[in-house]
């Protein structure tokens, strides 16, 4: 689809449009629980005009299985070019980017004063270290602007786990057909990670599964857990081979498979 989709130059201008948003269908899952997330979505992987990785860890399987390609990204041209135009932005002046995201955060903590507890994902089609860009007053990155605030994400990678994180920002391993052994290894450390299942089990190689699809707020789940997630099929053109791809590479867990690898490994 990117492809199909215009293209930008350094010397193009960007309207800035708004980069954050709550149209999600399990965000909003959040809110009978008194929360009210705000997500950050960008065109995943290398789907930017220099063809720069912002999904560092990304597998083959998760990239052809990226969600971008479901919900309205996969049925609405304009909303996946909304996608593009906000990576594009932030490859060319990632400073405006992160000050214009400061300014709404802050918009978005006042508009829910005494509404909703406010929280923030910033990678939602993404996996950007934001810990590390460090542009604000006195070398601060994001999250250090706003300790009194939850922010979260899911990451594939493993090395953002083995350095300390501000406090307020919660990060949940998400595994893929190349990374099993890493994801099995941060479970045993206590680390949470998402996998995605045909259909949710209860356990998986010894761990606990929860239903991650009821709610999108994972720095509430206990530790050392499965967030299992079922899969959502790709919409729109190309679809039907993705969702193939998907099955096919490993990345989505077939639950009857893992019933028999625990029998096997039992006997």
């Amino acid at each position: 689809m990117f492809n199909q989709l215009k293209h930008y130059n350094m010397n193009t201008a960007i309207k800035r449009n708004p980069l954050l948003s709550t149209n999600n269908a399990k965000t909003i899952k959040g809110e009978k629980l008194g929360y009210m997330t705000y997500i950050l979505y960008m065109s995943p992987f290398t789907q930017n005009s220099k063809g720069i990785n912002v999904c560092s860890h990304a597998s083959k399987g998760c990239a052809d299985s990226c969600l971008v390609g479901s919900g309205f990204g996969g049925m609405y041209t304009n909303v996946m070019q909304g996608r593009v135009n906000k990576t594009e932005y932030f490859l060319r002046d990632r400073v405006g980017f992160l000050f214009q995201l400061k300014g709404e955060i802050e918009k978005a903590i006042a508009k829910n004063k005494d509404k909703a507890i406010v929280t923030f994902r910033l990678n939602g089609t993404s996996d950007l270290p934001y810990e590390k860009y460090k542009v604000f007053d006195g070398g601060k990155n994001i999250f250090e602007m706003f300790p009194d605030v939850q922010f979260y994400d899911y990451t594939k990678n493993y090395l953002r786990f083995d350095k300390v994180l501000p406090s307020n920002y919660h990060l949940t391993f998400s595994r893929s057909e190349t990374n099993h052994e890493k994801s099995i290894e941060l479970l045993k450390r206590g680390v949470n990670v998402a996998m995605v299942f045909d259909k949710l089990p209860s356990t998986f190689e010894g761990f606990e599964v929860i239903n991650a699809d009821l709610d999108d707020l994972r720095f509430l789940d206990k530790k050392g857990v499965v967030c299992g997630l079922k899969y959502k099929k790709m919409t729109g053109k190309g679809g039907a081979e993705k969702n193939k791809v998907a099955f096919e590479s490993g990345f989505v867990l077939r639950t009857q498979e893992s019933k028999e690898q625990a029998v096997r490994k039992a006997a």
